[in-house]
């Protein structure tokens, strides 16, 4: 990844358990897609933790430009050679919220490439 990982919390402490999950994630994520431009990842617990809220992640990738179609996830991108994949998820526990978003992102990268690759045939 070319710009360093970027972690916010918001309505919880920073916690080492998180933030290594956080980079375990991402080390998954960039054996099956190394060329990462950028990588932020916003956790956010409930504000009322005893009415049953859910913790909420959003990760914002940014993706090499010739990789992927500039239009192909729906959000304009600010930089011509990048382009934007935000990712969300919400579960009760935060660290299951981040392994969700990780998921969904791979997932959803896999099916532009694949596309990409037959579409190409």
């Amino acid at each position: 990844m070319i710009s360093p990982l970027e972690i916010e919390f918001h309505n919880i402490q920073p916690t080492d358990l998180l933030e290594s999950r956080v980079r375990q994630e991402l080390a998954e994520f960039e054996k099956y897609y190394d060329r990462l431009l950028s990588c932020r990842v916003d956790i956010e617990a409930p504000e009322h933790e005893r009415r049953g809220g859910l913790s909420k992640v959003q990760i914002d990738f940014g993706l090499p430009a010739g990789d992927i179609d500039q239009n192909e996830f729906g959000k304009l991108a600010e930089k011509p050679e990048s382009v934007p994949m935000e990712v969300k998820a919400e579960h009760k526990d935060p660290a299951m919220a981040v392994h969700a978003a990780f998921n969904d992102a791979r997932r959803r990268l896999k099916d532009v490439l694949i596309a990409r690759f037959t579409e190409a045939r």
